[in-house]
């Protein structure tokens, strides 16, 4: 009879043992999880913050228009001129990389040469366009860098075009949200961009 005492109390002090172990083993494994899962979030929330300023430039929309860019720098005067609305086209695509939108389809690479040559091709076709004095007004503040209501222009293009809303410029990007979209579209790296996109007083 003692034996079974002293067997019942060595059994019962092994499983408050066994149980003791594991209960403080799971407050430990609680801990560092919970560590664990803090240092993640933390670790993610340092991410969004570096990626907040690309997340607003939408490239999984954007991509570079090899075609539309051809046809442009290859354009000598004389030539058969674009197309009314793919004049509209062409500047719009040209305004992707300076524009937030949460849609853009393909993109242009601004240069002062692709400006030159659609003025030259506007203003040698005028009768063609429609629109002419819209686009000379827009392509002219951009050949001066001046890329302050380039957000404007392109909705208005937009508009011409017939699109209500979808891809509508909802701002304009910061230079390094464009450096970032001018590297992840046209695999370009520039430090600084053409023009300036401060509002002019």
């Amino acid at each position: 009879m003692k034996g079974i005492r002293v067997l019942g109390l060595i059994v019962l002090t092994a499983l408050l043992s066994i149980g003791g172990t594991f209960l403080i083993m799971e407050k430990n494994y609680e801990k560092e999880t919970s560590k664990v899962a803090e240092n993640e979030l933390d670790s993610i929330s340092k991410e969004d913050e570096k990626e907040v300023f690309v997340s607003t430039v939408d490239t999984n929309f954007g991509w570079e228009n090899p075609v539309h860019s051809n046809m442009i720098d290859e354009w000598k005067s004389g030539d058969e001129p674009f197309v009314d609305n793919l004049v509209e086209e062409v500047v719009q695509q040209m305004a992707h990389q300076k524009i937030i939108a949460d849609e853009k389809e393909s993109s242009i690479l601004i240069t002062a040469e692709r400006i030159d040559i659609l003025i030259q091709m506007v203003e040698e076709n005028k009768d063609k366009y429609e629109h002419h004095e819209t686009y000379l007004d827009i392509l002219k503040r951009w050949k001066k860098g001046d890329f302050s209501t380039v957000d404007d222009d392109h909705n208005v293009l937009m508009r011409i075009q017939g699109s209500k809303t979808l891809g509508a410029a909802t701002g304009i990007a910061t230079e390094e949200q464009e450096i970032d979209y001018i590297f992840r579209v046209f695999a370009k790296e520039v430090d600084e961009v053409f023009g300036s996109t401060e509002k002019q007083k």
